[in-house]
């Protein structure tokens, strides 16, 4: 039985747009047929044509290549496609072609036949109820999956710790914790954990790796005084970390080793008669790092991943003051991959605390008093200018809430 095309096959959960860009945005779903993994699909609709790729990968326990598919199609119903299958080593990035050969001899002596024809042909079209339904054909076999749309974007689905009820609270677990176990986030709303790139309209992280990270390296490559090396993988990290902290969209999303930089983030910009409502995440990251080791990063051609990365400050003057690291994905939904592992593994990776705007004052002046300032986490000459703007030209109610006692 092919292992892509079983009965049931696959259930895809998606991001979807308006109406009529259902075609961009991102679908993962779960494989469940002779063995089980998982499906991505990441399509963008430009101009009149839709382009993108799918990758396929299984459970790691059956160390089975997984596969990726480039997809380009004419924006115009029927929405059909030929496919040209590439292999992929079992935990991501594209194979060789002698461990193809090896591979393939591999599936067919346990399988029968590799799972993935060639070549086939897929067709997209769009339900009543906005589902998608995708039709393939390729040799001999066939199928159908329909698959579910859904939003990823919108407000976090998680319930705060009961024990962190506010400030105080927070503040004395925080100094009893293991430094380093835990990294945090602050968000002045509880949206859900997302990366920059994945909150615009743009899905397909193959060409952002081709096209935009070739042409920002050449801008920013003379900025730095060390010497950065498309290809080094850690060296990757730092080029999208310095594009991240410079505000262009990148697979990352910023984290802190420091509870109290996070609780700046999320207050910051808080006043007390704002409607934001202030959260802090709480992401252990040693037990996750337990489960599922310290790994190397492919963005593209790997299995759905959440990896955290601590990079070298280099040409990144606020990465250290912050106590930054960076956790790369390829889910847009970060929160709903993180729970699905939850429920996998019986452990609990990810909690919020929230917080009061009430509080934003008396927690500013803390944080204040601790050196945490805008001026010392971003230093230069805005972070500099941006600390005694708030100072100097604060309205006197403002001054008085921050520096007097309630």
């Amino acid at each position: 039985m092919p292992i892509f095309c079983g009965p049931g096959a696959s259930t895809l959960v998606g991001q979807k747009g308006t109406k009529e860009r259902y075609v961009q945005g991102q679908w993962i779903g779960d494989i469940n047929g002779q063995v089980e993994g998982t499906l991505r699909v990441e399509l963008e609709r430009r101009c009149d044509v839709v382009s993108g790729n799918a990758y396929l990968f299984y459970a790691p326990q059956y160390r089975i290549p997984g596969f990726t598919f480039s997809i380009r199609m004419p924006d115009v119903a029927p929405h059909r496609a030929e496919v040209v299958t590439t292999y992929c080593y079992p935990d991501g990035g594209i194979m060789s072609p002698e461990d193809r050969i090896r591979a393939e001899s591999f599936l067919t002596e346990n399988f029968g036949e590799p799972p993935v024809p060639e070549k086939f042909i897929v067709t997209f079209a769009e339900n009543q109820d906005g589902s998608l339904k995708l039709d393939w054909s390729g040799g001999t076999r066939s199928g159908s999956h329909t698959i579910s749309a859904s939003i990823a974007s919108g407000e976090s689905h998680l319930s705060r710790r009961p024990d962190l009820n506010n400030w105080d609270d927070f503040r004395q677990w925080s100094i009893e914790q293991n430094p380093r176990r835990y990294i945090f986030r602050g968000q002045t709303n509880p949206f859900k954990l997302t990366t920059t790139f994945h909150r615009t309209w743009r899905s397909d992280l193959n060409r952002w790796i081709l096209d935009d990270v070739r042409r920002l390296y050449g801008a920013i490559v003379d900025k730095v005084s060390f010497p950065l090396h498309l290809g080094n993988l850690e060296h990757n990290a730092v080029i999208w970390s310095i594009l991240q902290h410079h505000g262009y969209p990148t697979p990352l999303l910023d984290w802190s080793f420091s509870p109290f930089v996070s609780a700046f983030f999320a207050f910051y910009p808080t006043k007390l008669d704002s409607d934001c409502r202030p959260r802090i995440f709480i992401f252990d990251k040693a037990a996750w790092e337990e489960s599922y080791g310290r790994q190397a990063f492919i963005v593209d051609a790997a299995p759905p991943q959440l990896v955290t990365i601590e990079n070298m400050a280099v040409g990144n003057p606020r990465y250290t003051p912050q106590q930054a690291l960076a956790a790369v994905s390829n889910v847009t939904d970060i929160e709903a991959f993180i729970r699905k592992r939850e429920q996998a593994d019986g452990k609990c990776y990810l909690e919020v605390c929230d917080l009061s705007a009430a509080e934003g004052p008396r927690i500013l002046r803390e944080l204040e008093l601790m050196g945490i300032t805008f001026g010392s986490l971003f230093p230069g000459l805005d972070g500099i200018c941006k600390d005694l703007k708030d100072r100097l030209f604060a309205e006197p109610g403002q001054v008085c809430e921050r520096f007097i006692s309630s």
